[in-house]
């Protein structure tokens, strides 16, 4: 009997289902973690939260002894986020639930988290690629836009010497450090590449670990930065622009952004349908995010950009 022609198909010719199940790999997510919930948000608190920012005073200065002290009170503005509903749900039948050898609602709700990270990742990260402040590296050094604009195409990849540009630029803006006296930056794999590739990145890397990668952080901190890497195209693209060699990136102090909860995403399970025969199994939650600080002359993220 030749196996190929004689053997019928089906289970009798393939009769050998492997238990271990595999699943499609997971993006990396790095930013909603930079971002925290606005507190005295919630439920019963409408749809809108208002943040109030005070400005600082001018510099004071001497007062002669019978004169008045001069008087003025800080500018303050505030700014309005308003939550919207985000959600998914993937339909599952009886059917096939007692066809299948594995515990199919399982596989499916582990694929919705990933869905759901994934989903409030690029939430945030939109949120914070909403600064004016951008940067575009260039061959013989980079150029900022306080409009929201670039300065063209992106002739260079992210390098060390930019990394000083940025980190001086956030300090001109008076951002506050995220911790620890660092900035934070998130990049594409290109533009972490860039780094890793410039001459001057051994230098850092040397004094302290033979291994660079950590958790998507690059060890050690670098020019001031705590730089993670994420290779997420959902958040942070490849490429930027119609630049084909420079990667995506944001750069960050303290208070970068928030986040308005009313319902934190979670699992759900729908009721059964069709005699119990239909179900749904899915995620839904209210939120959103927004930047805190929009203002150029104050702005506590830059991005880079390129035509």
């Amino acid at each position: 009997m030749t196996w190929v022609l004689d053997a019928p198909a089906g289970v009798y010719k393939n009769h050998a289902l492997s238990s271990d199940i595999r699943k499609e790999a997971m993006w990396d997510v790095q930013t909603l973690k930079f971002l925290r919930a606005e507190p005295g948000f919630g439920k019963k608190r409408g749809d809108t939260i208002t943040i109030t920012r005070f400005m600082q005073l001018p510099v004071a200065g001497r007062v002669g002894e019978q004169d008045a002290l001069p008087q003025g009170r800080p500018a303050i503005n505030t700014r309005s986020l308003t939550v919207g509903a985000w959600g998914f749900k993937v339909p599952v039948t009886e059917f096939e639930e007692m066809l299948t050898s594995f515990d199919l609602s399982n596989y499916i709700q582990q694929m919705l988290r990933d869905q759901m990270s994934l989903t409030m990742d690029l939430m945030a990260t939109t949120a914070l690629k909403k600064t004016l402040f951008t940067y575009t590296p260039l061959v013989g050094g980079g150029t900022f836009q306080t409009n929201g604009g670039n300065g063209g195409v992106a002739s260079a990849n992210l390098a060390i010497a930019d990394l000083r540009l940025l980190r001086d630029q956030l300090r001109k803006n008076k951002a506050p450090y995220f911790r620890s006296g660092k900035y934070v930056a998130i990049l594409s794999t290109r533009a972490a590449r860039g780094l890793k590739n410039d001459p001057e990145y051994k230098d850092w890397i040397a004094p302290h670990s033979e291994n660079p990668m950590v958790s998507g952080l690059l060890q050690p901190d670098i020019e001031g930065f705590e730089v993670y890497e994420t290779n997420n195209p959902y958040s942070f693209l490849d490429t930027i622009g119609a630049s084909t060699v420079c990667g995506d990136g944001i750069f960050f102090g303290a208070d970068p952004g928030y986040t308005a909860i009313v319902q934190n995403p979670e699992l759900r399970a729908g009721l059964p349908m069709e005699l119990g025969t239909f179900r749904e199994i899915g995620w839904w939650g209210v939120m959103d995010a927004d930047i805190t600080w929009d203002q150029p002359s104050l702005s506590r993220v830059i991005k880079l950009a390129s035509a």
